[in-house]
């Protein structure tokens, strides 16, 4: 998998361990929750490893939820970018391709990205469920309540956010994982696992506001 970095341009994405760990609990968790800290490469993490089970799986559907549509048709933009980077022997050819959904043909499996406003995808059986920044989507849990039947056949879910406050969907979820209340596996990553994050004693860090 390529990415495109914002300095150096079409870079191979090679994994932190950070990443690695990540992925290790997607693959053997069913319920996911991260905390995650600005800048760590989340959602790059979860387009690549979107795009990697719509490749390798059939009839696998993956549904994407954003805060709004401009996030959404993002987070596609980052997988077509990924896809077209393939070798052309990994790059299954596409039945559908637009702003906001990939179907790959010989697969019959599917990328679809939405705001969260969008009402797509409920009421079909997902493989994966991926919401962008919970703490910040109005209304999460009444979409939560609608969207849980969709997973009711094996699905899995992944909740990312930076913390937004307290009282929101995503805090209840977090500390009730935490505290093993509920279905979610707690995933807790650290600025300073980064590598890029050279920060010095006593200095703050890339997202940490200056007094």
């Amino acid at each position: 998998v390529k990415v495109v970095h914002p300095v150096r341009g079409v870079v191979p994405f090679n994994l932190y361990e950070f990443h690695e760990y990540i992925i290790y609990n997607l693959q053997g968790q069913r319920f996911n929750i991260i905390r995650k800290f600005r800048q760590a490469g989340i959602t790059t993490i979860s387009c690549a490893y979107s795009l990697w089970n719509i490749l390798f799986k059939d009839n696998f559907s993956i549904l994407v939820v954003s805060i709004g549509d401009r996030e959404a048709q993002d987070f596609l933009k980052r997988v077509k970018e990924m896809y077209f980077a393939l070798p052309k022997w990994l790059r299954l050819k596409y039945s559908t391709l637009n702003k906001h959904e990939l179907v790959i043909k010989k697969t019959k499996s599917f990328i679809k990205a939405v705001p969260s406003a969008s009402s797509a995808g409920r009421g079909l059986s997902m493989s994966l469920l991926i919401v962008d920044e919970a703490a910040f989507i109005d209304g999460m849990n009444e979409f939560w309540a609608a969207i849980i039947p969709t997973l009711s056949t094996g699905g899995r879910a992944f909740l990312i956010s930076t913390v937004n406050g307290v009282g929101n969907f995503y805090y209840e979820k977090w500390f009730g994982a935490v505290e093993n209340r509920n279905e979610f596996n707690p995933i807790e990553i650290n600025f300073k696992q980064h590598p890029e994050y050279n920060t010095h004693e006593g200095e703050k860090r890339p997202d940490e506001p200056r007094e």
